[in-house]
């Protein structure tokens, strides 16, 4: 395989990966004939005497291939290779030169994350070979990890809860908000924040099983449940077609029975839980479009607030006057100072009466 067709076949990969290669080997000779074997092929080739010398190259510059002899002065190659897979380095190639002819040299090799083994009297065609298989490796490695990063950005379910993501919410959202506009229907969205008085409470299966329960008690292939981004507690949005405010505190009790339910029969502890509430009421006029975003902050703001009288209920009706949405406030569910959206008939979880979130 000559100089001319290696390049080529380099160029395609040589736009995403640099064509450099470091060379590990104390024999002088034996490295040097190995650089020059691939100098003449077009890579880039740096030297290093032993493992030390190695890292030392690899800490202020990326090799994506490291040829690298087995037995060596100070640091042999599989201490370098143990070295550089404990510091996270994944996309190295690590090609192992060796003598040894033994199963378990081979397997003590891989286990340290050597992708591959080269003999030293391998002819260039092999090498050259061998290579290019590393290259085309970590090419296809790169590929795949961008892939899968593309993916887990687009992908609609919150993979711990099993709700739909925060930005597959929002893009759900507008949608429904532009049906319930042009039609003049009604559209009704409750967030729930959640917290565990045990630190471990919500871990693992207990958040999807917390999603599931809510989900149990709104309507099948209706209603729908969004995460919500928020620090310090687990936080959702259930969205209601076509209900309407004078049906949100009833639809948040059903939400609360069953999470006091699940808080016994999961033995997560007591719940704190907060509720907040937005809607578009049939046939209300806005003078400029909602968007998805705008109504979540109103919900946000009406979850914040400890349904009473004062600066934080203050600030939920402004922001409900300047979205256009409703709240509960403005639609006669405050009574002698206090917010029906903000208790129920059942008893507490987690809060006293009277505080932000208590549930009586």
């Amino acid at each position: 395989m000559n100089a001319d067709a290696i390049a080529a076949r380099m160029s395609v990969l040589t736009r995403a990966l640099p064509p450099r290669v470091l060379v590990v080997d104390d024999d002088e000779l034996e490295g040097e004939l190995i650089a020059e074997r691939l100098t003449a092929a077009g890579f880039e080739v740096a030297r290093a005497r032993h493992g030390n010398e190695a890292l030392e190259l690899l800490d202020s510059r990326w090799y994506p291939l490291v040829i690298t002899d087995w037995q060596m002065p100070v640091m042999d190659g599989i201490r370098l290779t143990e070295a550089l897979r404990a510091r996270g380095v994944s996309d190295t190639y690590v090609i192992m030169l060796t003598m040894r002819e033994a199963s378990v040299d081979y397997e003590r090799g891989y286990l340290a994350g050597v992708d591959d083994y080269l003999s030293k009297r391998i002819p260039d065609a092999e090498l050259f070979a061998r290579v290019h298989a590393g290259f085309n490796t970590l090419a296809l490695r790169r590929s795949l990890r961008e892939m899968q990063a593309t993916l887990e950005e687009s992908v609609s379910i919150d993979a711990e809860s099993g709700a739909f993501s925060s930005q597959e919410l929002v893009s759900r959202l507008l949608g429904e908000i532009r049906r319930a506009q042009r039609y003049g229907r009604q559209l009704c969205l409750i967030t729930v924040g959640i917290q565990s008085a045990q630190a471990q409470g919500l871990d693992g299966q207990r958040l999807r099983k917390l999603v599931q329960t809510i989900d149990g008690v709104i309507r099948a292939h209706i209603d729908w449940i969004g995460r919500l981004t928020a620090p310090r507690e687990a936080a959702f949005a259930v969205v209601l077609p076509e209900a309407g405010i004078s049906e949100a505190p009833f639809i948040k009790e059903r939400i609360a029975a069953a999470m006091r339910a699940f808080a016994q029969r999961e033995g997560v502890g007591e719940l704190q839980l907060t509720f907040g509430v937005a809607a578009l009421e049939r046939g209300s006029a806005q003078e400029t479009e909602l968007e998805a975003e705008q109504m979540l902050k109103v919900a946000e703001v009406c979850r914040r607030c400890a349904g009473c009288n004062g600066p934080e209920q203050l600030a939920a009706v402004q922001a409900s006057v300047a979205s256009q949405v409703a709240i509960a406030c403005r639609h006669g569910y405050v009574v002698d100072t206090s917010c029906r959206l903000k208790g129920d008939v059942g008893g507490e979880v987690g809060v006293g009466p009277g505080e932000p979130g208590a549930l009586s």
